[in-house]
């Protein structure tokens, strides 16, 4: 890669027309599988990249030809910019799922004893996206997860402990680096404090400054001092730093905070404008100049799953339209637009790939190989109790989830978990072949008074719990079969939680608890070992607070 000069970032930025230079600002998304959809933004105004998801590409093959449309619109551009493609591909969401390897998810990754594992699994993760054409990482997850009751970060944070999380973020994006892929530290100043998401309304921390530094902000400082490339804001309101403006609108927060005490110098990247956080309360095109105004260099809008309208190339026009206004009568200064363009530029031309060369079916395998080796040493057995599993009777496996809940895994806009296969389901994949096992759905389950359950040696019941973008993973039935069978069959029954252990607290004291912090599939066929090789020796220390 031939490096620019600040002199040669310069003369471009010089020779950029107006349009140009707000299309350098802007992440965009478009709906489908064609980026023909996208090409009149490309061309019109030269915009700085594509915020992909699973609607956009399947596939290894489909991400490929994706990437290389979208690169070749943009090399017909007058400076021939190349493109930023940003992924959310952060373990606990994906894309190209369920091809890729995205390992068990962060949570997991922080329950790992040898942290030196996360930098390999997001080694893996970018070496993925850049064989596609994909350079950009919407990830790590900085989030410090102290709230249990955060419907939309937990397993996509490391953990609950400040410490841990610094940890696992100077990790993975080390591990990242690495490959050459651009990473984004998200969403600051924190999101893991909250019970609210953002994709629906505007939470609020009432954490003072001291707090921050102390508890969220240490895995951000983490990540700048490794190298992430970008920081994402999240659309939270601090009242004790600025009472007005959320973070993704406050100068207090990006300019004085995250620029000049915590020192970054790289591209601050909005979350996705079109959040409901936004939407509620503010005009979208003037939200996008509040924004910038604050600090933000470069605002994402990505069509998200609650967005289904078919105009959503006039929205983003206004949003492009709003701004190019807005410099042209002075609100927004074109000092202020140059230095955002010199981040952007100098990150693009001087540190983005383009692509790599495609992975072989050797290196598939490996990753394949180390994923599981991964998810195998996040598992933490909570409460022994009974365990291990008896060697002989039947032992009854139940999903204590109604498929109904399942419904929102894969969403229309392709962002979340990507996951059209339940962990339950891949868990029963993984033992079908082992007759000792009978496994039962929750709704046979629920409908079972005793007989099989009096007959069995032992019961294993199976949790789960997805972090979905605007909208909670329905647990309530889940947990009500959990209890009615924990509060008869305690001394044979071993809940299997493909997920974070903070359920526990909901159950009896005394049930056997095993935990993979994860509902990944490569987590489930780990358990499914686990379960056949009763195995009894577990490395993975809980990344979250325990009540046994």
């Amino acid at each position: 890669m031939n490096k620019y000069s600040n002199t040669e970032i310069n003369s471009i930025i010089d020779k950029m027309t107006l349009d140009y230079k707000v299309g350098q600002l802007f992440l965009l998304a478009y709906p489908g599988k064609d980026p023909e959809s996208i090409k009149p933004l490309i061309d019109k105004y030269g915009i700085s990249g594509c915020y992909i998801s699973q609607d956009n590409a399947e596939t290894f093959f489909e991400a490929e030809r994706t990437s290389k449309k979208l690169q070749e619109m943009g090399s017909q551009t007058p400076h021939k910019i190349p493109l930023l493609l940003g992924v959310d591909q952060e373990g606990a969401w994906g894309v190209l799922v369920p091809e890729s390897h995205t390992g068990p998810g962060n949570l997991a990754l922080g329950a790992v004893a040898d942290k030196d594992e996360v930098s390999r699994m997001y080694e893996i993760i970018g070496r993925e996206m850049l064989s596609v054409g994909y350079n950009a990482l919407l990830g790590p997850c900085a989030d410090v997860n102290s709230d249990p009751n955060s419907p939309i970060i937990g397993t996509r944070s490391f953990g609950e402990f400040p410490d841990l999380v610094a940890s696992c973020v100077k990790q993975a994006v080390s591990g990242a680096v690495e490959t050459g892929i651009i990473t984004t530290l998200k969403h600051f100043p924190g999101h893991g404090a909250t019970s609210g998401d953002t994709h629906r309304e505007i939470p609020k921390v009432d954490k003072s400054l001291k707090d921050l530094l102390e508890t969220d902000l240490k895995p951000f400082a983490a990540g700048i001092r490794a190298g992430a490339d970008m920081v994402m804001t999240s659309h939270i309101l601090y009242p004790r730093i600025d009472p007005e403006n959320p973070a993704t609108m406050s100068a207090l927060i990006l300019k004085k905070l995250l620029r000049k005490q915590l020192g970054f110098s790289g591209v601050i990247l909005s979350d996705s404008m079109n959040m409901g956080a936004i939407r509620k309360f503010y005009d979208p095109a003037e939200s996008t100049l509040l924004a910038l105004k604050a600090g933000v260099d470069l605002v994402m809008l990505s069509e998200e799953h609650y967005d289904h309208s078919s105009d959503y190339l006039p929205k983003q026009i206004a949003s492009l339209e709003t701004v190019k206004n807005a410099i042209l009568d002075g609100r927004l200064s074109m000092e202020e637009v140059d230095e955002k363009l010199f981040r952007i530029l100098s990150m693009k031309l001087n540190r983005m790939k383009i692509k790599t060369s495609p992975l072989n079916k050797e290196d598939l395998v490996g990753f394949e190989r180390k994923e599981s080796e991964i998810a195998l040493a996040g598992f933490v057995l909570v409460n022994k109790g009974t365990w291990p599993l008896p060697k002989s009777g039947k032992i009854l496996c139940v999903n204590a989830t109604p498929r109904s809940s399942y419904n929102s895994l894969m969403n229309s806009r392709g962002i979340g978990p990507n996951q059209d296969l339940p962990a339950f389901d891949s868990l029963r994949v993984a033992l079908e072949n082992n007759k000792q096992f009978t496994f039962l759905s929750h709704e046979e389950a629920s409908n079972i008074k005793t007989g099989i359950y009096t007959e069995a040696s032992a019961i294993v019941v199976v949790t789960e719990d997805y972090p979905l973008p605007g909208e909670d993973f329905d647990k309530q039935e889940q947990q009500k079969l959990v209890i009615r069978l924990a509060s008869q069959y305690s001394d044979k029954m071993i809940i299997l939680g493909l997920r974070s252990s903070y359920e526990i607290t909901f159950y009896p004291k005394n049930v056997t608890y095993l935990c993979s912090y994860s509902s990944r599939s490569c987590s489930a066929r780990e358990a499914a070992r686990i379960l056949s090789e009763r195995r009894n020796s577990f490395n993975g220390i809980a990344p979250v607070s325990l009540r046994v």
